[in-house]
């Protein structure tokens, strides 16, 4: 069996850029990581692999560079499970947005939103959509506002749901070994379109650090969140009208 925790990443200082963790986020992953720890200490047999796969946005990493410290720390040196070191991950990326011909991390294309002149009256259809999603440009995000959008409405440039989770999936699968753990810091929108796909409907938005468990065996996973315990079969093949190198990572 294999064990994939998903960790939203930690308070960021906001979502107009690609920004790092608020002190009161740092906290959020040094506590996440005590408990994890304690887990790990009371559950995990000796030999067995602990991994911190990461969204490569600033808020990722810095969550994935806290927890692995504190977790490091909290566990002391005869612990016998073998830590590994932080592994930048596409899969576990955040919602992406497709501008310049590239897939963005949504929180980038806010920054070159505000950019635009203001008083040009000529904003490019690519703002305008933006505009739909977010109208303030990041407050929204903070409550997860946004998200409860996206989870129901496709629209031209951001990334669809549907695609969000699949690529959760790919990630999870390139990772199942046997008698490994991941600790993986992400994002709130695909986790929970991720969580949405699994028990049939959105449990809303979770909050910083909150966990996502997902145990793989064979062809079976249990997927746990809050009071949320269900048994999904792992998707095995993509729908036909998703490219398999995007769920695979491979973006520019």
């Amino acid at each position: 069996m294999y064990r994939v925790v998903l960790l939203r990443h930690g308070e960021t200082h906001g979502y107009l850029g690609d920004l790092g963790l608020t002190e009161l986020g740092e906290s959020q992953a040094r506590d996440r990581g005590r408990q994890l720890a304690k887990e790990l200490a009371a559950t995990a047999p000796p030999g067995t692999r602990v991994r911190f796969p990461h969204a490569p946005t600033a808020r990722g990493t810095a969550t994935a560079v806290t927890l692995r410290a504190t977790v490091v720390e909290a566990l002391g040196d005869d612990h016998g499970l073998v830590l590994g070191g932080l592994e930048p991950d596409t899969h576990f990326d955040s919602l992406q947005f497709f501008h310049d011909g590239a897939a963005r991390e949504s929180s980038g294309v806010a920054k070159d939103r505000r950019a635009l002149d203001p008083g040009s009256g000529a904003d490019p259809d690519w703002a305008l959509e933006f505009d739909r999603f977010d109208t303030n440009y990041g407050e929204l995000s903070k409550a997860g506002g946004p998200i409860d959008r996206w989870l129901t409405s496709t629209t031209l440039r951001f990334e669809p749901p549907q695609i969000a989770v699949y690529r959760l999936w790919a990630g999870i699968i390139a990772l199942a070994a046997r008698n490994e753990i991941a600790l993986v810091s992400t994002h709130s929108g695909p986790m929970r379109a991720f969580v949405a796909a699994a028990i049939g409907g959105d449990p809303g938005e979770p909050e910083n650090l909150e966990p996502v468990e997902i145990t793989l065996d064979g062809r079976l996973a249990e997927v746990v969140f809050r009071d949320h315990r269900v048994v999904v079969e792992i998707p095995d093949r993509l729908p036909p009208w998703i490219a398999p190198g995007y769920v695979a990572g491979d973006r520019t």
